[in-house]
This record gives structure tokens, sequence and C-alpha cells, in this order.
């Protein structure tokens, strides 16, 4: 490699050609894990507890502990939910979940906790929410690959889909 000082008494210089070692940006990796389909089914109970948190605009922590909350009883008037970690479960949480529910179904609604906490394996919003997920991005890189022009790119280029 030839180098040319800019000006002299001065460090600057100006280069040209190629150096010694080619800079190359390697990928450290391919993205984050495809994980597999859940499979779960939807219950009449798990579906109105959805629509109500739907309704209530909840957000961040209290929409968070509702929904990973397993739904023991739901009616017009209480919910009675068993939470993930009881830890979390607070007077001013169990009130906010309340006024939101409540805001959201348009009446009073009464929302009590369990004394103990849910299965791991139990069926909650929080589990629905992230099976629809993996199956919406399951079906989204299915329908890329299966794409024509997609099809034709790979076909022309000798290439991959890198998932």
């Amino acid at each position: 490699m030839r180098c040319k000082r800019l000006r002299r008494g001065t460090t600057q210089e100006i280069c040209s050609g190629e150096s010694e070692a080619p800079v190359r940006a390697v990928r450290a990796s391919r993205g984050p894990e495809i994980l597999p389909l859940i499979d779960v089914q939807m219950t009449p109970l798990l579906s109105d507890w959805r629509n109500l948190v739907r309704a209530s605009g909840m957000q961040g922590l209290i929409r968070e502990i509702a929904a990973s909350s397993e739904v023991v009883e739901l009616d017009a008037d209480h919910v009675l939910l068993r939470p993930s970690a009881l830890s979390l479960v607070k007077h001013e949480v169990v009130q906010m979940i309340e006024e939101a529910v409540s805001k959201g179904a348009g009446h009073p609604v009464a929302v009590r906790f369990t004394a103990d906490e849910r299965a791991r394996d139990a069926l909650t919003l929080s589990l629905i929410e992230e099976a629809e997920r993996r199956a919406a991005r399951k079906a989204m890189i299915e329908a890329f690959k299966s794409d024509p022009f997609v099809q034709k790119c790979l076909e022309v280029f000798n290439g991959t889909v890198d998932e």
C-alpha cells in the first residue's frame, strides 16, 4: 500500500491500494431462533377475558399481570384470577386492574386474585398471544419463501433464505 502525507509536519496521509488484510463484515448470527409453534385452544372463558382486557386499554405491568394470570371465574360483576407471581399482586396493582376492567366493561367489575400461584402450564392470555405471534411469524416466513419472485431470485443467484 502506498501512502502520501497531506502536509509536511503532519501525520495525516492519503493512502491508495488495498490494505494488507481486507476488512470483511462477518455476520455474527442469523437472528433470533424460530421457536416452535404452541398448540393451544382458546376457551370461551379466556376469550371473554381477552375481550375485556382489550376493551380496558391496560398497558405495561398491569396488563402483563392480568394477561399472565389464569382466569378461574369470570362473569359480568367479577373476575377471579390465579396470578403467575404472588409477589406482583399488591393492593395498588389490583386496584389499577379493577379500574381498567371496570372502564372497559362500562360498569363496576370486582377483580380478585387467588392466594396461590397458577401452574406453570396453565392456559393464559399471554400464552395464547405468544402462540399467535409464533404462528404469524411462521406463516410470514413460509409466504416469503414461497413467493415466486423470491423463488426466482434463489434460483438465479443460487441462494438460500436465512430464517
